[in-house]
């Protein structure tokens, strides 16, 4: 694994637990994020920049520790180790440098607060800095997703072989999810509508499979806003996403009464306009997210949308039938706020165009072009505010980050993960919301890693294809929903020596290329000379999706637009000394 992983070595008895059943902190203050460990242990923690402060709880007889990894397993994992032996309590910083017995570690930078072994529980209350500076045996918590990883034993011997007793789970440690707080509304004004698939049968014939359900949202005599949104899991196991898209026209009720294979021959033309997404639920995300105070989804004016469309994406690795009722769950209130929400894909359209090589790793550029985001805006000359995003990539996907352009200079990130996880694709909050000008331009870079492969991979619905974008959520809503770009398959043909006879490309949605043109690629000796010439395509000129709300396009289809030449930021922030 390529995610940093916080290791949890993790001794711990039993903890303390409300009336309900939930684990409760030790510390006098409110911890911002938590997260569980499986059945037997629990993390709570706090940012207070530069320190991080962490209240680790398990359920063991032993020793305890908690570390980062780059790997998941001892090898470079950066860990402090802790047990009680007759009540004297150990603390030490330690280091790994391959699967055995770490180190001691010179410079000593995990600090214990407190600690606790009582009623069969361990509780351990430390902190550390997010950059403690010791660049030999220390790992920055930085934004990029964190694998938890825990085990324990159940005695006190330090470092004993766990047996077993672990797990794993990947978190974001900084710019997580909307922290857990009061919505601060009377009960009464805080309402829900929930939108499931009605008894869908997922088959058995596809490991992957997406599915489409329109559904009328219930009449509102005025304006609402919604303001968090919840996934409803019928068989968690098998969803990877749910997506909420809004559709601004009229619909052929019948319809209703019948799902989709969504992208199929057999979807109606009608579902294909449903393109501007409201809420997205993805894999390991939270079980719910809050918009900011100050902004809401629109529903019930003339304007708004009249029904909704479920995607859902089944991850269905074990082939087996099932039938499933999932959906998600829109909060909204009559207490308006000041701003209305939208959603924007930036990124790579999701077509056959995209080619992956086999064998190696490989960078794909999507551009979101001044040209789109000015025809999107229109007359708003402030822009729009950011305060959110999903970074989305299937299996290969390594690495993904998002640049901010303006003026020729990257000014920030929209989103930046550079241990992405596919199983954890979260909905991230900034921390200060990042304002995007018209004249701007976003670059999402995914980082891909084909080196198990021996066939091209392409862009493409299934897990085994690849996507490649940032969702970014903003206010205020503007006419735009998808601001994309790909480089011509006839360019990529071109570059790998593909004849012109064989060079027959059809452009279109979700649409495959031409057969003579995927046996052509087929037959493509990939090799350094080959990959560095696709490679620098992708920073060439690109062809432009720009898409309305409603699917209708903003700039005609043949449009182009030249990669942005521009200063990047340094996407590694440590300064370490080179040896």
């Amino acid at each position: 694994m390529n995610a940093f992983i916080v290791l949890l070595v993790a001794v711990l008895v039993s903890t303390d637990r409300g009336l309900d059943g939930t684990w409760v902190p030790k510390a006098k203050w409110p911890y911002a994020f938590t997260t569980p460990l499986g059945d037997n242990a629990f993390l709570f923690w706090t940012l207070e920049p530069p320190e991080i402060t962490f209240e680790l709880h398990v359920r063991t007889r032993g020793y305890v520790g908690f570390g980062l990894s780059p790997t998941g397993a001892m090898t470079g994992a950066d860990l402090v180790v802790s047990a009680v032996r007759d009540g004297n309590h150990s603390f030490v910083d330690m280091y790994a440098v391959k699967n055995a017995r770490p180190f001691v570690d010179t410079q000593q930078d995990w600090t214990l607060l407190d600690a606790e072994k009582a009623n069969g529980c361990t509780v351990l209350h430390f902190k550390r800095l997010l950059d403690t500076g010791d660049c030999d045996h220390d790992i920055a918590i930085t934004t990029d997703s964190v694998r938890v990883i825990w085990a324990y034993s159940d005695n006190d011997d330090t470092l004993v072989y766990h047996h077993g007793l672990r797990g794993s789970r990947t978190v974001f440690l900084l710019e997580n999810g909307a922290p857990k707080k009061s919505l601060e509304l009377p009960a009464a004004d805080l309402l829900w509508m929930d939108f499931r698939v009605p008894n869908v049968t997922v088959p058995s014939t596809s490991h992957n499979w997406y599915w489409c359900q329109t559904i009328p949202i219930p009449r509102l005599t005025r304006k609402h806003h919604v303001i968090k949104f919840s996934p409803l899991l019928d068989k968690k196991h098998y969803v990877h996403h749910i997506i909420t898209y809004a559709c601004y026209h009229d619909l052929d009720p019948s319809l209703h009464h019948f799902g989709f294979e969504c992208y199929s021959a057999t979807m109606p033309d009608a579902y294909r306009h449903c393109r501007a997404a409201l809420t997205v639920s993805d894999v390991g995300g939270d079980d719910e997210f809050a918009f900011p105070a100050n902004a809401g989804v629109s529903l019930g004016t003339d304007s708004d949308p009249k029904y909704i469309m479920l995607e859902l994406h089944y991850s269905n690795v074990d082939r087996r039938e099932f039938v499933d009722s999932s959906g998600m769950r829109l909060w909204y209130t009559p207490n308006l706020r000041q701003h209305d929400v939208g959603v924007l894909f930036a990124g790579e359209t999701n077509v056959m165009d995209q080619v992956i090589p086999p064998g190696t790793t490989f960078v794909t550029h999507g551009l979101c072009s001044g040209q789109c985001l000015r025809r999107g805006m229109g007359d708003l000359t402030k822009g729009i505010h950011v305060f959110a995003y999903v970074l989305h990539a299937h299996l290969l996907g390594r690495k993904i980050q998002t640049r901010h352009v303006r003026n020729g200079v990257q000014i920030g990130w929209l989103g930046k993960d550079s241990h992405y996880d596919f199983n954890y694709q979260q909905t991230r909050s900034f921390s200060e919301e990042r304002v995007v000008l018209p004249t701007d331009d976003i670059v999402t870079e995914c980082h891909y890693d084909s080196s198990a492969r021996k066939n091209v991979t392409h862009g493409a619905l299934s897990a085994l294809d690849e996507m490649c974008f940032a969702i970014l959520f903003y206010y205020p809503r503007v006419n735009m929903s998808w601001c994309t770009s790909h480089v011509p398959l006839r360019l990529q043909a071109e570059v790998v020596g593909i004849p012109a006879d064989d060079n027959k490309s059809v452009w279109q949605y979700q649409k495959k290329p031409h057969p003579a043109l995927l046996s052509a690629l087929g037959r493509v000796t990939w090799n350094a000379t080959t990959i560095a010439s696709l490679q620098q395509l992708q920073m060439g000129r690109q062809r432009v999706s720009c898409e309305s709300a409603d699917g209708h396009r903003l700039i005609e289809a043949s449009f182009t637009a030249e990669y942005p030449v521009f200063t990047a930021l340094n996407d590694n922030d440590r300064k370490c000394p080179v040896h």
